[in-house]
């Protein structure tokens, strides 16, 4: 009986530390009709577009020339998953196209994505680093 007490209050302690964790990452829900979105670094960004059930249509990214953020792996049923590579604004595009053949695009969805720089102690990091980074000439 004695051991019983500590190991339920470590198996309780174990699950309450996967539900709370303040290190997981926060994941940002975005509008499916578009709009402005800030997601961090460390967090994730969640479009709701889903595909079309039968496989008719499918929804693609126009790429930009530079990423902000990408994506986690394919859609699943909710939608798409990414993540925040670099700091900076990236007009997200996403058009619902027919999969077989070339064809206009269905529907349009455009996302204005801002990925601030470091917070606070990533600046710190930073300035930790720098006396022992190699110089750049």
């Amino acid at each position: 009986m004695r051991f019983a007490v500590p190991l339920l209050a470590f198996a309780l302690g174990g699950c309450m530390a996967t539900r709370f964790d303040p290190h997981s990452p926060k994941t940002v829900w975005a509008d499916e009709r578009g709009g402005a979105v800030t997601v961090k670094h460390g967090d994730r960004l969640r479009i709701p577009l889903a595909n079309d059930p039968e496989g008719a249509y499918e929804w693609r990214r126009v790429e930009p020339k530079i990423v902000m953020v990408m994506p986690e792996g394919p859609p699943d049923t909710q939608g798409f998953r990414f993540t925040p590579v670099r700091s900076g604004e990236e007009k997200l595009r996403m058009e619902y196209r027919p999969v077989q053949g070339e064809g206009d695009a269905k529907r349009v969805v455009s996302y204005d994505v801002t990925v601030p720089e470091k917070g606070i102690f990533g600046r710190m990091w930073d300035a930790i680093k720098r006396p022992f980074s190699r110089s750049k000439k």
